[in-house]
């Protein structure tokens, strides 16, 4: 079985010192190579004067060396973190600490400070592997509104691994599941729960299970 975690509407800073940027990349763009950000920017397509990958987001890989770190910053009021590979730490002064794991999701607020991430494990020279995340916020939104993020729209949080899947499962075994067009969740939060159901106010994220040799029949939002 594949799991596949879709998630809109990000996007980050402008590219400094450390960030490489291509038009195109493959899904292997964050295996190789030292500690670093991987912008996915399309801002001279777009015609935009910052980076982004859509008018209202920006999306980028995280590569981490074992026991390295770096810091990302964004002017945005959402950020979330998928963590494709690895395990490790992402240390804020406004929002604590999250560690997370291979498979995990975590999302956080507008910040001020950078957010410090340190990758664990056994070093690549001795037969370990770099972390590698996926990082959106919605900072090309802002970037377009000319506005900078004043409040706290929701509480950090984190997604294990282990809960959603667990959760796609149960839905398995609900009556009428033969016929639905797709089998998973919408991941929200208690600022959400309520209203829109979406991960944060600006960002969508679905987890979908799509067993081998099963295709996902045409489906569209309304």
């Amino acid at each position: 079985m594949r799991f596949s975690c879709s998630t809109c509407r990000f996007s980050y800073t402008p590219l400094d010192k450390g960030r490489s940027s291509s038009p195109l990349h493959s899904l292997l763009t964050h295996t190789p190579g030292p500690t670093r950000i991987i912008p996915f920017d399309l801002a001279e397509k777009l015609e935009v004067p910052y980076p982004a990958t859509s008018p209202n987001l920006l999306a980028a890989y995280i590569r981490i060396l074992p026991g390295e770190s770096l810091e990302t910053q964004a002017r945005a009021t959402s950020q979330a973190f998928y963590v494709i590979r690895g395990s490790g730490v992402s240390t804020s002064t406004e929002h604590g600490e999250i560690k997370w794991n291979t498979g995990d999701l975590f999302v956080l607020p507008a910040a001020v400070a950078p957010v410090s991430h340190a990758a664990l494990g056994v070093e690549v020279a001795e037969g370990g592997e770099a972390a590698a995340l996926y990082w959106v916020s919605d900072e090309p939104l802002l970037r377009y509104l000319g506005v900078n993020p004043s409040e706290k729209k929701f509480e950090p949080t984190l997604f294990t691994r282990k809960r959603m899947v667990e959760s796609v499962e149960l839905l398995k075994h609900e009556e009428g599941v033969e016929h639905r067009n797709r089998l998973g969740i919408l991941l929200g939060n208690k600022a959400t729960e309520k209203n829109t159901l979406t991960l944060t106010h600006t960002l969508w994220s679905l987890l979908n299970l799509l067993p081998a040799g099963q295709k996902q029949r045409p489906h569209r939002y309304v």
